[in-house]
């Protein structure tokens, strides 16, 4: 008798169709231009531009803007509404 294998089966995150939406607001609470925006995650604003229009970034971008959101404290104009950024978290082992 053979191993049994077991197949674990990684479903991705779904990406958020309201990105652009999500882009946009992030980009007025930030007080950013468009081209602003751009030079300040070091990318093409041709970028930028794709996202608008639904094309989803790339994960190297996806952490450049994340970082950025984080550090002016609006990650949560980002992120779904799946992941809360509250204080409460406890984790695993409380």
């Amino acid at each position: 008798m053979g191993r049994q294998r077991w197949v674990y089966r990684v479903e991705p995150c779904p990406f958020p169709e309201d990105f652009p939406q999500r882009l946009e607001r992030f980009k007025e609470a930030a007080g950013f231009s468009w081209r602003g925006l751009a030079r300040e995650l070091r990318i093409d604003i041709r970028l930028i531009k794709r996202c608008r229009n639904g094309v989803r970034p790339d994960s190297a971008h996806l952490v450049a803007l994340f970082g950025l959101a984080a550090s002016l404290g609006l990650l949560h104009l980002l992120l779904p509404e799946v992941y809360p950024l509250s204080g409460n978290y406890t984790g695993l082992n409380s």
